[in-house]
């Protein structure tokens, strides 16, 4: 059946029940109307309703003795009259397309959503009614987009804030923070239409009982870093503990104690500053940021498994902040927390003010961060829920990436090694004593013994300046490899250029003529 528009399909006693002695009104799932999901297909629109109503009070000498049970204030917004009242709960989650107050002032407000879902006979959105991270949720009554009402008033004051959530294993999230986005005062007894909806999400490749059981996910942290102000340092200003300042040199640092105002705007004053723990280097230059997504060090994630176990986060019903041992946010249940990341193609976004720490470095080409600027003094940086009001998009200088190739003579050679000079850095040349090895992108040389056929390399194209190299340009380079007994000495010629899966492969003649030491 679909939802009810015509007064004509109601019935008195089949569809709807008017008691004149308990001034209660029934609705049934019988007849023409039903309360299947979802509730865009079902239920009775309240207009329909007061329709009927009018059309029972103009025909029926029974009910025509009785006071009218409704006000019309618009097709979305009534109010129950003279003591009349629905019967249960199961009345009101039949009505559709409207909000109505009732005669002890209870409110509900109906949420209509707009959008498509991928499953719409399962898929469950659900709401917080109360503001901050630690706060507790609801389900719609029914699966599939929205067209229900919820209670905002009566009791309880809801009025002041609604956030709507879509959150389903292997799709695509959406939120809403409603009185946010439609900039709403507070909710009344009226109907609201906002965007809720979801797709396949072709970027998830994990169950979520691997995530619960298999590395790297079960060593990944979540990290929030407590903070206020993130702002330019003024001396004019007696900062308390917890804010957060960029000084002088471009630090950022964070209050440890109170202060009557400071003097030097570098902040080397350390009886009250230390370095803000979500400072993060990128390059040279250091950012702010307040929540990091964390793998461990020796199992290093890539970009999607970031975004699968950030995704299965943010669906859990349970604090999901890992707070370091020298911090204290506070609880963030999952199911109601801010979103941590996204993608752009290929490319993985994190949320502003996100950070991510120890990833495969195979993939520092493909991530982008949002640095939390720096408000002016006085002001704050961060929102009401510690959102950056304004970012700066970060990048990590590009990491050419590589794989040196060795044939078998220098593998099967338990003697070999390999070198990557400069063919000329800055006049620095191969074959002279100013021959300068490479450093890969931490700053370590490509040497090292020949242990396997493929061994992988990085190189800092845009930073590396050895010899006096001009950063971002090709590197001309050649590898050197040689072993005792089965590979002779070899010489290889390769360009680096701003790619990733570069393959050099190094090939030794085999070896006949060394005599080993006796």
């Amino acid at each position: 059946m679909a939802k009810i528009i015509d007064p004509d399909q109601l019935n008195q006693d089949i569809e709807v029940v008017l008691d004149t002695d308990t001034k209660k009104i029934k609705l049934l799932e019988a007849g023409n109307l039903d309360n299947n999901s979802p509730g865009v297909t079902s239920g009775v629109a309240m207009q329909a309703l007061y329709s009927f109503f009018k059309n029972e009070w103009m025909t029926d000498a029974s009910l025509n003795k009785f006071r009218f049970p409704q006000t019309a204030i618009y097709e979305a917004s009534f109010i129950m009259t003279n003591n009349w009242g629905w019967e249960d709960v199961s009345t009101r989650n039949l009505i559709r397309d409207a909000g109505w107050q009732e005669i002890d002032s209870s409110e509900y407000a109906c949420i209509i959503s707009l959008g498509s879902m991928d499953d719409e006979q399962a898929d469950q959105a659900y709401y917080q009614q109360v503001t901050g991270f630690d706060q507790t949720t609801e389900n719609f009554d029914k699966t599939g987009p929205l067209n229900e009402a919820i209670q905002v008033y009566g009791g309880t004051d809801y009025r002041g804030f609604l956030k709507t959530f879509l959150r389903e294993q292997g799709k695509t999230y959406d939120l809403y923070n409603l009185l946010v986005e439609q900039n709403i005062a507070a909710l009344t007894y009226a109907a609201y239409r906002l965007p809720l909806s979801n797709a396949v999400d072709i970027n998830i490749f994990y169950t979520d009982a691997s995530i619960a059981a298999v590395q790297p996910f079960t060593s990944m942290q979540l990290q929030y870093y407590p903070g206020t102000r993130f702002e330019d340092v003024s001396i004019a200003i007696t900062y308390e503990i917890g804010d957060v300042v960029k000084s002088s040199d471009d630090r950022w640092f964070q209050c440890v104690s109170t202060n009557t105002g400071v003097t030097d705007a570098s902040l080397t004053d350390t009886d009250y500053w230390k370095i803000y723990p979500g400072e993060k280097q990128i390059g040279e230059n250091y950012y702010a940021f307040n929540r990091e997504i964390r793998c461990d060090v020796g199992n290093p994630g890539d970009r999607y498994e970031m975004y699968a176990w950030a995704q299965h986060q943010l669906r859990q019903n349970s604090d999901i902040n890992d707070d370091p041992d020298t911090l204290v946010y506070g609880t963030v249940n999952g199911n109601v927390a801010n979103p941590l990341c996204f993608f752009v193609g290929g490319n993985l976004w994190g949320e502003p003010g996100v950070w991510f720490e120890n990833f495969s470095t195979g993939d520092i080409n493909d991530l982008t961060l949002q640095s939390i600027d720096a408000a002016p003094a006085n002001t704050n940086g961060l929102n009401e829920e510690d959102v950056p009001k304004s970012v700066t998009t970060r990048i990590y200088p590009f990491v050419s990436t590589g794989q040196l190739v060795f044939n078998t003579d220098l593998v099967n050679d338990a003697d070999a090694k390999y070198w990557m000079y400069f063919e000329n850095a800055g006049g620095n040349q191969f074959d002279t004593t100013n021959a300068i090895i490479v450093n890969d992108s931490d700053g370590n040389p490509i040497n090292g013994n020949i242990s396997q056929q493929n061994i992988d390399f990085t190189f800092d194209y845009d930073n590396n300046n050895q010899g006096g190299r001009t950063p971002g340009t090709d590197a001309a380079v050649v590898v050197v490899a040689m072993g005792l007994s089965d590979a002779q000495w070899v010489l290889g010629s390769f360009n680096i250029t701003r790619t990733v899966g570069l393959n050099f492969p190094v090939n030794a003649p085999t070896e006949r003529n060394y005599i080993s030491s006796t």
